[in-house]
């Protein structure tokens, strides 16, 4: 396989993530355990943030009874923000129907949407989610023209590899509707319960992104922002190099790895499901 000499570093300084639902999900996910909900700033917070220099949200929160992520009650305070303060906004959805349509169109710049590729894995990580409305939700965004950014995470069962192959080639189908795939990594969190499990193989997880890259040549696939700390981050990092088009949270020995061996280097500094804001570094 060809490397790609070109890297896009994105460093999270702009964006901030807002939970519409507090720490509060009714699927309490058996990964997250709402944990993550926790670090996530409220919709009351987000003018005092853009006086602190942030441009973006990445608007989310957890699922309610009727798996979506509230949007639509807070659709006009998001929409006052967005146009008072120049805003972009990154919008994690859960279910879609038809009725949200214009309300995202009215808000969303772009949409993050988590694929999980079989129903087996949904049934034993996130419990009463449909599998069939997922990607039923999924379809719909992407015939309406949205941007649409897939996230597939690596690991998501126990940190074994089980739905991600086939995610993939459910993906094939939406051909060049689908510009990029970010890619996570299962993280074991204290006080959920898979915290007592490793994630996958660093090799295992390089292994795979490679054959993804033979598969989409020409789309960008990006290693986003959740994936282990520590020595594990510093060698998947260092090994997706020349096999991704963008890493998330660089740590300094990738940079410096990638500046050694000539790669085009790139930084942008919102979510990296945003069109990029690059800034090439020659």
């Amino acid at each position: 396989m060809t490397l790609i000499k070109e890297i896009e570093f994105v460093i999270l300084k702009n964006t901030s993530s807002v939970s519409l639902t507090g720490n509060y999900c009714y699927l309490n996910c058996k990964h997250c355990g709402r944990h993550y909900l926790n670090n996530m700033a409220r919709v009351k917070d987000m003018k005092n943030l853009v006086n602190k220099g942030f441009t973006s949200f990445l608007i989310s929160g957890g699922l309610l009874t009727d798996g979506k992520v509230p949007i639509t009650i807070f659709a006009d305070t998001l929409y006052t923000l967005k146009t008072k303060y120049n805003l972009k906004y990154n919008v994690h959805t859960g279910y879609v129907d038809e009725k949200d349509i214009h309300v995202l169109k009215k808000i969303a710049d772009t949409v993050s949407f988590d694929l999980v590729g079989e129903q087996q894995t949904v049934r034993e990580v996130y419990g009463k989610f449909d599998y069939d409305k997922m990607w039923t939700s999924f379809e719909l965004l992407v015939k309406n023209d949205f941007v649409v950014k897939p996230h597939i995470t690596i690991g998501l069962n126990k940190g074994e590899f089980s739905h991600e192959q086939k995610a993939i080639e459910k993906l094939k189908k939406f051909g060049d509707r689908i510009d990029e795939i970010i890619f996570l990594v299962f993280i074991p969190t204290v006080g959920t319960e898979f915290h007592s499990y490793q994630p996958p193989k660093v090799t295992e997880v390089v292994s795979f992104l490679s054959k993804v890259r033979k598969d989409f040549q020409h789309k960008k696939l990006t290693l986003g922002c959740m994936h282990p700390k520590g020595k594990y981050r510093e060698d998947l990092q260092t090994n997706l190099l020349g096999i991704v088009n963008k890493i998330v949270q660089p740590i300094g020995k990738v940079i410096e790895k990638a500046e050694r061996e000539n790669y085009q280097i790139s930084y942008s500094y919102e979510c990296c499901a945003f069109p990029s804001d690059c800034r090439l570094v020659q």
